[in-house]
């Protein structure tokens, strides 16, 4: 599994550029306008693109540098109540894994059960909360 390391992140012309490189390549740190990030912040305007960056760097990717663009999303991954936020999230979902029954419990992700469908669905609004949760923290940035 590889990781995207992050140096930037900008906007030009309403379109979300990353200066990025991925760990399981050989290639450089290259600008590339991000189709799905663009969409977003068309869409749902800074938050939504600070959600759906705080998900990458919560799942596969990292922040690396220090230019200012990336300044707001290492704030809300370094804030005190990231661990609370993140707490909180993680708990529910416990919760919800714990009343599912044990064959689905050996294999949440892949159970076409009702109850294991409703998991999923429950986890990935849960999650949904996170980043939400975690976009705001970036809004209190100094940047």
């Amino acid at each position: 599994m590889s990781t995207e390391y992050i140096r930037e992140v900008n906007i030009r012309e309403g379109k979300v550029y990353l200066t990025s490189k991925s760990s399981n390549d050989d290639i450089p740190y290259h600008a590339w306008c991000c189709e799905s990030l663009t969409r977003i912040y068309s869409e749902e305007g800074q938050q939504g693109l600070d959600r759906e960056i705080l998900r990458m760097l919560c799942e596969y990717a990292t922040l690396n540098g220090t230019h200012p663009s990336i300044t707001r999303y290492r704030h809300a991954l370094k804030a005190p109540q990231k661990r609370i936020i993140c707490q909180e999230i993680n708990k529910a979902i416990q919760a919800a894994y714990e009343l599912l029954p044990p064959e689905d419990q050996a294999h949440p992700l892949t159970a076409q059960s009702e109850a294991a469908k409703a998991y999923r669905m429950m986890e990935r609004q849960l999650l949904d909360q996170k980043y939400t949760a975690l976009a705001k923290l970036c809004g209190m940035s100094k940047d």
